[in-house]
């Protein structure tokens, strides 16, 4: 619970300083959930580029970071206080007169997810790719004291607002404190999407946010120190920032908004497509304002983009900039035949498993819900609820502003599955397309006739069906979450690489540099890398050498340890076996420091094994008793 406590704590502090930078400048929703949808973010925001400007300046440490907060907290703690009293004074889920069965049926899913996911941000860290970049990145950071371009971890080069969280949530608690920041930072994105709905559903708003928390890809994302999550957060409260620029016109609107699209860019690269849209949609806002609105001409849409687009680059440029001094690409490790840098495996034809064609794209909601398994993550989906009722939006005569949010929200979609084609990286689509199927769920229950009515109970109960979802991924965590073993024991028997990161810890120097075969370093507690990244970069074993080669290449670049880690023969599991072959004599000629067979969640079985690495033809020091198997 502490390390909940710690991420409630960092959201408040965030929060106050967005919202006091709101205030200030007269921007601040009236409303306090719309107020803490957009204060969150910017708050978190301008921590993450402070903690960038500590890392550039090689003062990463918890003295450092300490002192940071403390200004944080002296600027904006006593407003966060003051919003979260008037978030407490809101009713929950309001409505006119009495709630419906529509409305109780609809609260008991939201607080039984919100409360599911909560008990699973509450579990020891075990997501894959958390273990090798998200957690990975920020450890790394913390180690070296500094904000390092390491070449054989190019996610140090991505942009990181979020892991820059997840580095001070680190530097004073651990792993599970950053899950529970992506626990917040839904709230957030639910606020957002409730935000954007509020003009055309009023008071039934609130169904909007629900429905976009809802969904499979967010729960599951909301308890994963990922930054799938924060980039959807990020992304709407840009596309809420954007809507009240778009509908109040001004200077300072335009600045604000401009901001919060660099604040999302620096979280994650699709974010780019996202701005992208919203600069295009300011400089095509003649075509669509409405007759007399303010500042609908031409030259007003080009003045207001003329302010909108320097506040995107001076909010988010730093990332990019960063990486192009570093390696060339500002968006490493993508685009290699345009910079010359980075790596084409990251845009692979694999990774698009849909041909990219007009009529797939405007179709890809179909195999996107029907094969999720196909883009990247079976446990990221958007769920049935937009392919079933979405359609429907064809044969209503819905508002301008909900057809033009789904429009924009679709658009988004298309254009990012035009490049890697990974459910996760196409989030901010889901609040947009959820104010679609809130405004329908709420036409069809006015209609009080049965067909309308039966239709929206249909879609509650899809919704119900993704909440038990969320509360059957709970119920797996309950055990470590509860007390009913430890963390330490819950991870020994889940998560291999813990178990081999406690040996390290035993018996390896704090000095020992580790390459290894698995991608996930971040549980071993000294200097790792991966072997299959080391190999794209170097091209080590690609020239001809031979095993004694490539071993006096890896001593003579410092590392000291080799871990390997096979499948079992017979897995269907991918895995790179090159290094194996490469080295099978060396391999052959020495015993293994430590050896073990270890289980995943998943029935997959992996010898791990470490080596001392050594051109002399002894077969290894004794191993300490019991140590190989």
């Amino acid at each position: 619970m502490l390390d909940l406590g710690f991420a409630l704590l960092l959201t408040l502090l965030a929060t106050g300083l967005g919202a006091k930078l709101l205030q200030r400048l007269g921007l601040a929703p009236e409303h306090p959930v719309d107020r803490f949808g957009l204060a969150f973010p910017l708050g978190a925001g301008l921590v993450a580029l402070a903690t960038l400007l500590l890392g550039e300046f090689h003062a990463l440490n918890a003295p450092a970071l300490a002192l940071m907060l403390a200004v944080v907290a002296e600027v904006g703690l006593l407003t966060g206080i003051r919003l979260t009293r008037a978030l407490a004074a809101v009713p929950f889920a309001q409505v006119d007169g009495p709630p419906s069965a529509f409305d109780r049926l609809m609260r008991v899913f939201l607080l039984a997810t919100v409360a599911a996911t909560a008990v699973s941000s509450l579990a020891p860290v075990m997501d894959g790719d958390a273990l090798c970049y998200h957690l990975q990145v920020p450890k790394v950071f913390l180690m070296e004291g500094a904000t390092v371009y390491e070449p054989d971890l190019h996610e140090t080069v991505y942009p990181l607002a979020t892991e820059m969280l997840y580095l001070i949530a680190l530097a004073f608690r651990g792993p599970i404190a950053c899950r529970c920041l992506q626990w917040t930072l839904g709230l957030a994105m639910a606020a957002n999407v409730t935000a954007l709905a509020r003009p055309s559903l009023g008071r039934r708003a609130w169904w909007a946010g629900a429905g976009a928390l809802l969904v499979p890809a967010v729960t599951n994302g909301m308890s994963a120190p990922l930054n799938d999550v924060a980039l959807a957060a990020f992304g709407t409260a840009a596309l809420a920032s954007w809507m009240r620029l778009y509908e109040a016109p001004g200077r300072k609107a335009a600045l604000v908004a401009g901001a919060f699209a660099g604040l999302a860019i620096g979280v994650k690269y699709p974010a780019l497509v996202l701005a992208a849209m919203l600069v295009a949609g300011l400089v095509a806002r003649p075509f669509v304002a409405r007759k007399g609105a303010p500042l609908r001409g031409w030259t007003d849409g080009l003045t207001l983009a003329s302010y909108f687009v320097p506040a995107l680059i001076a909010a988010g440029c730093a990332w990019y900039l960063r990486a192009y001094i570093a390696t060339g690409n500002p968006v490493h490790p993508f685009f290699r035949s345009v910079f010359g840098a980075g790596l084409d495996e990251v845009l692979d034809p694999i990774k698009r498993p849909l041909p990219v064609t007009a009529w797939n794209l405007l179709t890809s909601l179909a195999p996107l819900t029907l094969e999720p398994h196909r883009f990247d993550s079976f446990a990221h989906q958007f769920g049935p609820v937009f392919l079933l009722f979405l359609p429907a939006l064809l044969l209503e005569r819905a508002p301008r502003r909900v057809l033009g949010l789904v429009l924009f929200g679709y658009v988004f979609l298309m254009l990012c599955m035009t490049q890697r084609q990974s459910m996760r990286f196409l989030l901010i689509a889901v609040g947009p397309l959820s104010i679609g199927v809130a405004w329908l769920a709420s036409t069809w229950l006015d209609r009080r006739t049965i067909p309308a009515r039966a239709l929206a109970f249909a879609l509650l109960a899809v919704l119900g069906m993704e909440s038990c979802v969320a509360m059957a991924r709970a119920g797996r965590a309950a055990g470590a979450v509860l007390g009913a073993e430890t963390a330490a024991q819950y991870l020994a028997r889940r998560e291999p690489t813990y178990r081999v990161g406690r040996w390290i810890d035993a018996h390896l120097p704090a000095g020992a540099h580790v390459i290894g075969q698995d991608h996930r370093g971040f549980y071993i507690p000294r200097e790792y890398t991966m072997e299959l990244a080391h190999r794209r970069r170097t091209d080590l074993g690609g020239n001809g050498e031979t095993d004694r080669e490539i071993v006096a290449a890896l001593l003579h670049e410092g590392y000291t340890h080799l871990m390997m880690c096979p499948p079992r023969e017979g897995s269907d599991v991918e895995f790179d076996p090159t290094l194996g072959r490469l080295l099978a004599p060396w391999l052959a000629s020495r015993r293994p420091l430590y050896s073990e067979e270890l289980s995943e969640p998943d029935g997959l079985v992996r010898r791990y094994s470490i080596y001392e690495l050594g051109l002399n033809d002894a077969t290894g020091a004794a191993e300490p008793p019991g140590v190989v198997r």
